[in-house]
């Protein structure tokens, strides 16, 4: 799984140029997801110094940023959010996951995330959060061909689903998910 990698280097910093090399050996024959994709990862608060399950040692953002960091794309763009939206280099491997996980932090406007989104042209959008919101705003339908609410704290309430495809958990499977369900053409 390429959270282990992440885990491995921190545990033995001294390796982390192996570890990238691997994990981004891991990924290299995916075949790229055609379109623009906007990938966007909650670095709120509520993903901080959570771990995504009781036996991980990887925190809620550490696994959105690393799954962020696998996603192939033709073109992709990579946006953080919290109480505003950044956008950063969609680098792939560890370097943009430090960048993710150290881009910002907050409250959690995951319903001003997603109006941004539907702003900018695109045709899939991913989301990767815990579905929290602190603002108490109603989080809109998107407007993409494909948009996945990609949820890394699955236990917890979410935010509502409509024309969302909704995954919970976390794993390189969701990007493998991805792929069929976007071969059948169907949500």
């Amino acid at each position: 799984f390429p959270f282990r990698y992440v885990a491995a280097a921190r545990a033995a910093p001294r390796f982390e140029r192996q570890l990238d090399e691997a994990l981004l050996a891991s990924i290299k024959d995916t075949k790229p997801l055609t379109g623009t994709t906007l990938v966007f990862v909650d670095c709120s608060g509520s993903m901080r110094r959570v771990p995504v399950s009781a036996r991980s040692d990887i925190d809620r953002v550490t696994a959105g940023a690393t799954l962020a960091s696998i996603i192939n794309c033709e073109d992709m763009r990579l946006f953080t959010f919290a109480n505003k939206n950044m956008e950063l280099p969609a680098r792939k491997g560890m370097a943009v996951i430090e960048k993710i996980v150290n881009s910002q932090n907050g409250g959690t406007d995951l319903a001003g995330a997603i109006s941004f989104a539907n702003t900018l042209k695109h045709y899939r959008l991913t989301v990767i959060t815990d579905e929290q919101d602190t603002t108490g705003r109603r989080v809109p339908e998107p407007v993409a061909a494909f948009s996945y609410m990609v949820n890394v704290a699955s236990y917890r309430n979410g935010v509502g689903y409509g024309r969302w495809v909704h995954l919970d958990g976390f794993s390189e499977g969701i990007i493998r998910f991805i792929y069929a369900i976007e071969e059948m053409g169907q949500k």
